[in-house]
């Protein structure tokens, strides 16, 4: 079985222990487990249930081994059970119908990782009650996706008090600056996920935007465990929001167009006819947003955000002459 992530595995290896009342062996598990099933039972297997059984102890699961009396020279007859108190039960909290579907929408919501490695563990002790898999949240199944492939990796570090090293690709640069920041907080501005820390090299506090992070994240255990100052989320917040207040474009739109209705709903956008002035906290993320607009906007001011809008759409044009 291919196409399953990690996380749905695991929650599977989990679901599998719970309900095998007497323990289940290893090659039963190989057979009911999602990202298991049909898999040659090989060394790449053996390793796979190794990591995910410790994982799961990371989190909290108490997983249990024995061998049953008649099979103790046997190892491949062991069985692996979850214990009950490991998981509870949420009978004693008397959730409605109606709590229980919109605690299940809100946990399928932040699904790809926007909770602490704490309320990730609630999420799985309570899914594992059928009665919070409804109907309605399976309908609807709402996600909030962290799409920036570093998301996960900086999150965890953040939590862990990790140092991180990753390739970060600033606009206009053909190669990637290698970066070590001590991680301070994870933050989310205007849709975008960010990495705000001490960048080590640079003696400084940076914010990074985790679009730009484009190579593997590496973690590592700091030589002595750094302080995160008090109130830097907010402070980091503040700041983006002072730069967002005074950062201004002024352009002209196509009436009637796709890019007059949305450019009107951004934040602290003044309309005056087919002219607007826009906020941002980033040239070149509005250079990238403007472009998707093509002939719909002209950039009025400043230069520079023009010159990079055209920069985009001359490429845009370049590379579909090279493709026709």
């Amino acid at each position: 079985m291919t196409g399953v992530d990690v996380q749905e595995r695991q929650f599977s290896l989990m679901l599998a222990l719970l309900h095998a009342a007497h323990g289940a062996t290893k090659r039963e598990l190989f057979e009911r487990v999602a990202g298991y099933q049909g898999r040659p039972i090989d060394a790449a297997l053996e390793r796979q249930f190794e990591r995910d059984k410790d994982d799961l102890r990371d989190q909290g699961f108490v997983i249990t081994v024995f061998t049953p009396p008649a099979e103790h020279d046997n190892n491949q007859e062991s069985r692996y059970r979850l214990l009950d108190a490991a998981i509870g039960t949420p009978e004693d909290l008397a959730f409605s119908d109606e709590e229980r579907t919109l605690i299940d929408l809100a946990l399928r919501v932040w699904r790809d990782g926007g909770l602490s490695e704490e309320s990730q563990l609630a999420t799985t002790k309570l899914r594992a009650d059928p009665r919070f898999r409804t109907g309605l949240a399976q309908a609807v199944s709402p996600r909030q996706s962290a799409q920036d492939r570093a998301f996960h990796a900086l999150k965890r570090a953040t939590e862990r008090g990790q140092v991180v090293q990753f390739g970060y690709l600033k606009p206009g640069e053909r190669e990637a600056m290698q970066r070590t920041v001590e991680p301070w907080c994870v933050l989310l501005f205007r849709g975008r996920w960010m990495l705000h820390g001490f960048d080590v090299d640079r003696g400084a506090p940076r914010t990074f935007l985790m679009r730009r992070v484009v190579s593997d994240v590496v973690p590592r255990r700091p030589r002595v465990p750094f302080a995160v100052p008090d109130g830097a989320a907010d402070a980091a917040l503040a700041e983006l929001e002072r730069i967002w207040s005074e950062a201004t474009a002024r352009v002209r739109v196509l009436p009637g167009s796709d890019a007059e209705v949305r450019l009107a709903r951004r934040r602290d956008t003044v309309v005056e006819g087919d002219e607007m002035t826009l906020h941002h906290a980033d040239t070149n993320l509005l250079a990238d947003e403007l472009a998707g607009y093509g002939a719909e906007v002209v950039v009025l001011d400043p230069p520079e955000l023009a010159a990079l809008v055209r920069d985009r759409l001359t490429r845009i044009r370049d590379a579909h002459g090279e493709e026709g």
